[in-house]
């Protein structure tokens, strides 16, 4: 069969249009984020600056229990009513890596962290290993 002869099926009933648009599946995140049943709730720009203002890469030498005490007082200055403090560390959390660390959370299974507790745990335990702890 040369490659004038191939032949192109289609065994569904979707429209053209249909067949032409971007897939959806395979985009979740990694972090499932809590419903905020609030209708008030409004990140500020300035507290997105100030988490960015000190982001984590994920080199040797940093230390992610320093990353993690420093992103906690940042994110405690800001209370939000009927909205749990966990929830906006967990949706501000990403803003604050970059470079390796950004790519190892990009790459943790989608939907798999569900509380702040499993993302601190994963962060530390990705970049902070038992291997490091007994080297030290």
């Amino acid at each position: 069969m040369n490659n004038s002869q191939h032949e192109v099926t289609i065994d569904d009933n979707r429209t053209m249009a249909q067949l032409l648009e971007a897939p959806t599946v395979g985009y979740e995140d990694v972090i499932v984020m809590p419903e905020i049943t609030t209708d008030n709730f409004d990140l500020k720009h300035r507290l997105l600056t100030l988490v960015q203002n000190k982001q984590f890469f994920g080199h040797d030498k940093e230390d992610p229990h320093a990353h993690i005490r420093y992103f906690n007082k940042i994110t405690s200055m800001m209370k939000f009513p009927n909205v749990p403090s966990t929830s906006v560390k967990l949706m501000l959390f990403p803003f604050s890596l970059e470079g390796a660390a950004q790519i190892w959370l990009e790459k943790e299974p989608t939907r798999s962290i569900l509380t702040w507790v499993d993302l601190v745990s994963k962060f530390i335990n990705k970049f902070f290993p038992t291997s490091k702890t007994i080297n030290l």
